[in-house]
């Protein structure tokens, strides 16, 4: 009981010294608006005790159901993370070892997957194709059984070596389903049922089953010809191992809050899925830009060390290990019709604690550095006129000339457009924040005028001035 009290307290004093719910309740007004977001529920954890949670918006179009706390949403792609603590779960009982090929826990595997790792099929660099629905000249089956399901992902070759690169894949994620059945001896289902959300207690967590009614659940929608309509996401996947957790913001609290301890896994365990995973040749694996851990996105926002996902179906996990804040963001629009959940948990970070405001969010300051701003707008203008530069990292040099033809163009022909480039903050990186492998020093944001229309800039710099990574959004 006093540990309850105790925890009570700190939540509203935490309340008092940051989190500025007003301020949060009209933010998500205005971007529910903006992105047609029909609801939303968002939970700040702060040193694992909950200090903000609030629901917005309407669950269910078809019966005007408000959303509630409780209200369940489908995870989808956040599932990755409780599958990779449910391995992590049995490399601790010594039930699974990671360096294994993934034949020593599935039967009938072809033999171009011989060299493949229950590691790689984490870290999505088996190169193992990544489509894990089964379809039938181009349309999903709607009910998908995980014999059927491996046979249709094990015939296509491999995209790559196991270890010399990096795709994301479902396929991965439902192959580590099969591999934690038969580790464990029980049903993927019942494992995290029994394992994870009995055991903290996540009372309205399931797996997703079209056949079960479940209290409280919310509708996935997306915009389709200009309209909101269903998500249309139908079929039944036996080991949905890749996106099947639905879940509440209550739930995905105490979640987060595990891993301030050892309630669930160790702490080895936990900094082993919140380390960048390596390629053969010493390089990070990065998944679409980021290095990825097991389960888990690694990147930094704002100078500090992020770990975090993003579900298609409109969810975001946002935690900052360094800093004990963790933001959660449930919505039912699905992430491609523009939901931008991710935004959503970086904006109510910045109305939590000033340090984590999005830089679009910041009025432009003094340049302390106009040589580093000269330096960086003669990158744009090289990298505009489709000239190499020494001011990219070699990692950065190699990313870029990576890219599809069509996406590279698109993207010299933006930075040839640019018009000014005005300095707004930087921030000094914590130790942990890499970019493409390098460890960055320094982080630069600027506003910059683009064929008539306003961008954010934002440069991560080592400390021997190079740039590591650069992104860009309009606003």
């Amino acid at each position: 009981m006093r540990f309850c009290s105790v925890m009570a307290v700190l939540a509203m004093a935490a309340l008092a010294q940051g989190t500025r719910p007003e301020s949060i309740d009209a933010y998500i007004a205005r971007e529910m608006q903006a992105r047609r977001i029909p609801g939303v529920a968002v939970a700040v954890v702060e040193r694992g005790a909950v200090t903000f949670k609030k629901a917005y918006g309407v669950a269910n179009l078809e019966t005007d159901t408000p959303v509630r706390t409780n209200s369940v949403f489908q995870l989808a792609s956040l599932t990755k993370q409780f599958t990779a603590a449910a391995v992590m779960m049995l490399v601790e009982e010594g039930k699974v070892k990671l360096d294994a090929p993934i034949s020593s826990y599935i039967e009938n595997t072809p033999a171009s997957w011989s060299s493949v790792t229950v590691r790689n099929l984490l870290t999505h660099t088996g190169g193992i194709t990544p489509g894990a629905i089964v379809r039938v000249d181009g349309t999903p089956l709607i009910d998908i059984t995980a014999a059927r399901a491996l046979d249709f992902v094990s015939k296509p070759p491999l995209m790559f070596r196991p270890g010399e690169g990096a795709f994301y894949s479902d396929t991965g994620y439902f192959l580590l389903g099969l591999v934690i059945q038969k580790a464990s001896g029980h049903a993927y289902r019942d494992f995290m049922q029994t394992r994870i959300f009995d055991a903290l207690r996540m009372t309205d967590s399931t797996m997703l089953d079209k056949w079960k009614v479940v209290r409280n659940s919310v509708p996935v929608y997306t915009i389709h010809d200009g309209r909101i309509s269903h998500w249309r996401r139908d079929w039944q996947y036996e080991v949905n191992a890749f996106a099947g957790v639905c879940s509440t913001v209550e739930d995905l609290a105490r979640w987060i809050a595990a891993f301030r301890g050892e309630s669930l896994l160790k702490k080895t365990s936990i900094e082993q899925m919140w380390t960048p995973a390596r390629l053969s040749n010493g390089q990070d694996a990065l998944v679409t830009g980021d290095a990825y851990g097991f389960g888990w996105m690694l990147s930094g926002y704002r100078g500090h060390r992020v770990v975090q996902h993003a579900g298609a179906s409109g969810t975001f996990l946002l935690h900052f290990p360094d800093d004990d804040l963790s933001v959660i963001v449930l919505t039912n629009l699905d992430g491609p019709s523009g939901s931008r959940p991710a935004s959503l948990a970086r904006g109510i970070a910045g109305y939590t604690r000033d340090e984590f405001r999005p830089p679009e969010t910041l009025e432009p300051r003094p340049d302390p550095a106009p040589e580093t701003t000269r330096m960086l707008r003669d990158l744009l203008s090289d990298l505009g006129g489709g000239k190499e530069s020494s001011i990219l990292t070699v990692e950065h040099q190699a990313f870029f000339k990576r890219l599809p033809p069509e996406e590279r163009s698109d993207v010299t022909d933006l930075f040839q457009s640019v018009r000014s480039l005005t300095f707004i903050a930087a921030d000094v990186s914590s130790p942990g924040v890499r970019r493409l492998s390098q460890p960055v020093s320094r982080i630069c944001y600027y506003r910059g005028e683009v064929a008539g229309k306003t961008f954010y800039f934002t440069f991560w710099l080592t400390a021997e001035g190079k740039v590591a990574y650069l992104n860009f959004y309009p606003v």
